[in-house]
């Protein structure tokens, strides 16, 4: 039997053995009903926008079921293909929206707005003086993607299937609104900013309004539903087993899927493996970003050059994570300074696994979806990683840069 024929079956059968683990925990963890008693207390929230806004959302709302003690219901993941349309508002407009828009039995929907940036995809459009877009989504399950081993040592958790705030009630036969405490309606973007110490001197920075997270944990109601928790910043931790507790939590939450990890690790090796490349990221595409592309490109050299005193040709390739075509115009200036880059449409050969990987959910092929996250994963297996400013992309790929090496 030929090496290519072995290589062929043993990627069939992971690809099986994927496929039968995401089915066993989808029909386990999706029941919520089975995890439902009359003494339990719960918690959830409302996720918007893309991939890492969701996840440091997922990451919040796990400390807070944490720190309240309290069952943590998570809402599915939402992967979009291309850029995610603007969710984050307030509390009964977000519902509306996942309502309206994400549906169990759907996949597509048109979604317009007044702004007028990102229009460079082709699947956007004009519709009077709003820019529109054809939008392509999945909900998936996060425990498909990252590690819970953490989570089911230190917290009880169910997974949601679905934004039917009734169905939610129903399902934790939740009969009486008074047993229901909405946290905050979100009148901006970032409202409340949530404090461990009551004693904390810690101002507001852009937050608007103060909450103890001890006065939290006194509320009787069966479910705290808060609207968005997102935010880097949202919650200040200063007691010291809630910072032990944070650490150990991002840390260990790390992607581990099995098919996702082979493919990004087909590409690592294939470059050269340990200590022979790093790892750079840089946004362009949408909003804030587009109007700072020069900036960006400038600031990633010069942070590259200063990193090394010689030609880094000469120590070190490129692998350069980007959410445009590898010709753009912007990224003249980085081909120009570096001449050992590579992008992931070099390595097309080595996503085709992928294409074979779909949700349990809805039989939607995940291949689109997950591209963006294993270029994230390759370059953050960079001996060094640099990033965009203000990306939660690049803070993700360095967090977990960290984790890699250590």
């Amino acid at each position: 039997m030929s090496f290519r024929t072995l290589k062929i079956r043993f990627i069939l059968i992971l690809i099986f053995m994927t496929l039968v683990m995401t089915f066993i925990k989808y029909e386990k963890s999706y029941n919520v009903n089975n995890f439902v008693t009359n003494e339990e207390k719960y918690l959830t929230y409302l996720p918007h926008d893309g991939f890492n806004n969701q996840r440091i959302s997922l990451e919040n709302a796990i400390f807070l079921a944490w720190f309240l003690k309290r069952t943590l219901i998570i809402p599915p993941l939402l992967l979009f293909e291309g850029i995610a349309p603007a969710m984050g508002r307030p509390y009964n407009k977000t519902y509306n929206f996942l309502t309206q828009f994400l549906r169990p039995d759907k996949n597509q929907f048109k979604y317009c707005s007044k702004s007028r940036s990102g229009c460079d995809i082709a699947f956007c459009f004009r519709e009077g003086k709003k820019t529109c877009l054809m939008v392509n989504y999945t909900m998936y399950n996060w425990e498909e993607l990252i590690d819970f081993t953490f989570l089911k040592n230190h917290i009880k958790y169910i997974h949601r299937q679905d934004f039917e705030f009734n169905h939610l009630l129903k399902s934790l036969s939740i009969y009486d609104s008074s047993e229901v405490y909405n946290v905050t309606n979100d009148n901006v973007r970032y409202q409340q900013r949530y404090y461990d110490d009551p004693t904390s001197t810690i101002e507001l920075d852009n937050f608007k309004e103060r909450v103890n997270l001890i006065d939290l944990s006194k509320r009787t109601e069966k479910l705290i539903h808060f609207a968005s928790v997102f935010s880097e910043t949202r919650i200040v931790r200063e007691l010291s087993e809630s910072i032990e507790f944070w650490n150990k939590l991002i840390r260990e939450m790390l992607p581990n899927n099995p098919l996702l990890i082979y493919t990004v690790d087909k590409i690592f090796n294939k470059i050269g493996g340990i200590n022979s490349y790093i790892g750079v990221h840089a946004r362009l595409k949408d909003g804030f970003f587009i109007k700072n592309r020069k900036n960006t490109i400038k600031g990633l050299i010069e942070r590259i050059q200063e990193g090394f005193e010689d030609d880094v040709c000469l120590t070190k390739k490129i692998y350069l994570a980007i959410d445009v075509k590898r010709n753009h115009p912007s990224l003249k200036p980085f081909f120009q300074t570096f001449s050992c880059i590579y992008v992931l449409d070099d390595f097309n050969d080595f996503l085709e696994p992928l294409k074979f990987l779909r949700n349990p959910r809805d039989g939607m092929i995940l291949y689109k979806f997950l591209i963006p996250l294993v270029d994230l994963l390759v370059a953050s297996k960079g001996s060094r990683f640099y990033g965009s400013i203000n990306s939660t992309f690049s803070d993700y790929a360095q967090r977990l840069n960290e984790a890699w090496i250590r």
